[in-house]
């Protein structure tokens, strides 16, 4: 097992290297590089899946596993900052147009009383008695409840492959989430899990980070727990000159010519 998972990492390091190197050269369209990237991703979560952590040395590749992880990120951050091929770009085009009619539907309402500025920057998480996965009350989720689908839901059938376009704070707390994931609580943690993911702080490393960085754009790649590979992209929301959080879009990598 652990002279497996060391080939694995070996590959993983070469196709690290090549994507970088492509980056590092690119002057045109960013396809190969993309589909490149994807498969580190895909190749790095495999290991990750395969380890069996049972002793000092298997840590030693888990931890290795994990900083080629923040690689890949990197440098899908920097593929981000030179160039969008046409699928990401569309994404990325809903996403500033989400985030800016957000922020000024807010900021509009901050002016008109609707809610006032303190309590919209609430940070104070309350959580919720009884439930599992942990949900949370704030001061602005009963508004945002009101607003919000308002902007998501028609965004979220503008692209094919997008599967949630969600706000979220600083801490990954997302207070109104799409339709489709907001339905009625059960008791039953499983169902739940699965259909009613508003009010939960998704805080893992891909959610944290999503409401939390202020970079032009943040484009993330992982898999989910179903084994789906899923792009993720986030946008600053920004009130009044001041961060909020940010707008994340989920979706699904692009079907090559010839796929299912």
């Amino acid at each position: 097992q652990v002279e497996h998972t060391g080939e694995q990492l070996d590959t993983i390091a070469g196709l690290a290297a090549g994507v970088e190197q492509q980056i590092t050269e690119i002057a045109g369209g960013t396809e190969t590089t993309r589909t490149q990237l994807d498969s580190l991703f895909q190749a790095v979560e495999q290991m990750r899946g395969d380890l069996a952590i049972s002793d000092q040395q298997t840590q030693r590749l888990a931890h290795a596993a994990v900083q080629m992880e923040g690689q890949a990120e990197s440098i899908s951050e920097r593929l981000a900052e030179v160039g969008l091929d046409e699928y990401h770009q569309r994404v990325f085009d809903l996403a500033l147009r989400g985030a800016q009619q957000i922020a000024e539907r807010f900021e509009a309402d901050v002016r008109d009383g609707r809610i006032s500025h303190d309590d919209l920057f609430d940070r104070q998480y309350q959580m919720l008695p009884g439930t599992r996965p942990a949900r949370y009350r704030t001061r602005f989720d009963h508004y945002t409840d009101q607003v919000l689908p308002g902007i998501q839901e028609p965004l979220l059938r503008e692209h094919e492959g997008l599967v949630y376009v969600i706000a979220c704070t600083q801490q990954g707390y997302v207070p109104t989430h799409n339709n489709a994931f907001n339905q009625p609580l059960t008791g039953d943690e499983a169902t739940d899990t699965a259909h009613n993911r508003s009010k939960r702080k998704f805080d893992d490393r891909t959610g944290i980070r999503c409401g939390s960085h202020q970079q032009r754009v943040l484009l993330q790649t992982y898999t989910r727990d179903t084994g789906e590979l899923m792009h993720d992209l986030s946008v600053p929301i920004k009130v009044d000159g001041r961060h909020w959080g940010g707008l994340r879009l989920g979706y699904r990598p692009e079907k090559m010519p010839g796929t299912r």
